[in-house]
């Protein structure tokens, strides 16, 4: 019980932070720019195992919807992502994922570090969230957004846009799926790094 009201006193400080220009975060969380210097090498690192992660996505994805469609799509659009984090969970150290406030798969729930600024940043639009760092101890959490993209609209958009055979099979294969009624250039997800401090 306590560890839920902490959490919803942290979701509340921060959701006043971003009112108040982000100028206001949780010790030690920053904003992207605003990081020490002491983080910036391990943001570097963290940001190529993002855009790793973020190449991965858009390749599979694009060659889904080529070959079959939203429907199809579905069903394979995210594995070259697993294969990509894979790879990367190979690095010593490093642990990376995908997470968002409106879940499609469960297995993606955020980490404990990031679901306080993953939910306090839920609608917002993602130029204006450039990403945060979270001093982990000996490693580093990174969070960067993700754009909701009209090529994204077919699965991830309003409700009564997505083709009801789009639903049903996103029902099908998702029973619990909230990860749609996003609006062009909102957060739609994060892509989150763990990566240690120093390289091993």
């Amino acid at each position: 019980m306590w560890a839920l009201q902490r959490a919803a006193c942290i979701v509340c400080v921060l959701m006043s932070s971003f009112a108040q220009t982000q100028s206001s975060l949780p010790t030690g969380t920053w904003r992207i720019a605003d990081a020490p210097a002491e983080l910036r090498h391990p943001i570097s690192r963290a940001d190529l195992v993002v855009v790793s992660m973020h190449d991965a996505l858009l390749r599979e994805l694009n060659n889904a919807l080529e070959q079959g469609g939203p429907a199809f799509a579905i069903s394979s659009c995210h594995i070259d992502v697993v294969g990509a984090i894979q790879r990367i969970g190979r690095q010593e150290g490093v642990a990376a994922g995908r997470t968002s406030d409106r879940l499609r798969n469960p297995t993606n729930t955020p980490r404990a570090w990031a679901a306080p600024l993953v939910n306090a940043s839920s609608g917002l639009k993602a130029r204006d969230v450039n990403g945060f760092a979270v001093d982990l101890g000996d490693r580093v959490g990174i969070l960067r957004p993700i754009a909701e993209r009209p090529m994204c609209a077919s699965c991830h958009g309003p409700a009564e846009k997505i083709d009801p055979v789009v639903r049903k099979t996103l029902l099908e294969r998702y029973p619990a799926d909230r990860a749609i009624g996003f609006a062009d250039g909102e957060i739609r997800g994060w892509f989150w790094v763990e990566i240690p401090k120093k390289p091993r």
